[in-house]
């Protein structure tokens, strides 16, 4: 999958986001199947930060 974002500052501390750099996205889907499969709309990304940053739960299922 591949995103654009419009607006490459984090959005917790406000630095530019560099190539290569880890980021967390948090978008908005549907779940459009029984089998999970998940559609996402562009542009519907609603928080970008840095992984460095990112202090909620990372779940690894």
């Amino acid at each position: 999958m591949e995103m654009i974002l419009g607006v490459t500052t984090c959005d917790k501390c406000d630095e530019p986001m560099k190539t290569g750099q880890k980021i967390v996205t948090i978008g908005l889907s549907n779940v459009t199947k029984a089998n999970s499969e998940i559609k996402t709309p562009e542009p519907e990304i609603r928080y970008a930060c840095h992984l460095d940053c990112w202090c909620g739960v990372e779940v690894d299922y």
